[in-house]
């Protein structure tokens, strides 16, 4: 059990990387740049929650969803202003 859990994390911190970097790609950002925005809408921990369903979706369904994500976190931060 517990090596079958290990290789869970090992997985979602392999999708993390993937999506970080297709992220950082397709927006035109810097690595430093990028991680400031993981950071500020806390997408890795959102990758994690949907790893069931993005480890069996490409890479550009899961790079939408978490734009969607982050959008509908800058929603909420300005409707809070």
């Amino acid at each position: 059990m517990h090596r079958m859990y290990e290789n869970k994390k090992n997985d979602i911190f392999m999708l993390q990387v993937r999506l970080f970097r297709l992220a950082q790609l397709k927006w035109g950002v810097s690595a430093e740049e990028c991680d400031i925005i993981f950071e500020k809408y806390d997408v890795n921990s959102y990758i994690e929650t949907c790893y069931e369903e993005y480890h069996v979706q490409g890479d550009d369904a899961n790079l939408l969803d978490i734009e969607s994500y982050i959008e509908n976190r800058k929603a909420l931060n300005d409707s809070k202003k």
